[in-house]
């Protein structure tokens, strides 16, 4: 007795092969069917949606982006919270910003051709950035022999990469970012004339 059992032949004309079905589903502006998901219809079918915390408030966004109004209320709130300490002539920049001081000359003159006094300015200290010391070991991992460690490598090249963390460390600094503190900055780093033409500049 065979064991192989013959497919079902249906053929093209026959009722079991297809039928009309109705089908009642969420359908985006392009016409891709998303069945009972309305909610995935309408953002692949939408360009702009509301704030989601503050719709009433806020002004409607791309569906693919974000509401800058909540990001920009959310930093503000972040930087109210922030660590205040008076300035001791570190290098400054404006929250969020990319506008960096070096000294107090340069930010009485961003002041002057801003009309804006520096109490104003969202200023933070900044932090110096320094290179990452050098691991030999882990640089040279791939080739150290199983169960050896970084002593097995030559003396010179162990010299060499102490040589280069001792000049690393000793380095200034290669850059600066803004750290955790808002520096507290007195109107007085401005002169008594650069504070009239501030005021000067406004009045006009």
């Amino acid at each position: 007795m065979s064991n192989n059992i013959e497919a079902k032949v249906i053929l093209m004309d026959s009722p079991e092969a297809a039928s009309i079905q109705t089908l009642t589903g969420w359908v985006d502006r392009h016409g891709r069917f998303w069945g009972d998901d309305e909610y995935q219809a309408r953002w692949c079918g939408a360009t702009h949606r509301k704030c989601k915390n503050k719709p009433d408030e806020h002004p409607i966004h791309s569906t693919h982006g974000y509401c800058e109004e909540c990001y920009r209320e959310s930093r503000q709130a972040k930087f109210a919270e922030m660590e205040r300490a008076v300035w001791a002539g570190e290098p400054l920049v404006i929250f969020d910003g990319d506008q960096y001081f070096f000294d107090a000359e340069s930010l009485a003159d961003y002041c002057r051709e801003n009309s804006v006094f520096p109490k104003e300015l969202q200023l933070l200290i900044c932090e110096a950035n320094y290179p990452s010391e050098f691991d030999i070991e882990q640089h040279c991992q791939e080739i150290i022999p199983d169960g050896g460690d970084c002593y097995s490598l030559p003396q010179e090249i162990l010299d060499a990469a102490d040589a280069l963390n001792k000049a690393i460390k000793e380095s200034s600094a290669v850059s600066w970012s803004g750290g955790d503190q808002v520096a507290i900055v007195s109107d007085d780093i401005l002169t008594d004339e650069q504070k009239a033409e501030i005021l000067a500049e406004r009045a006009a």
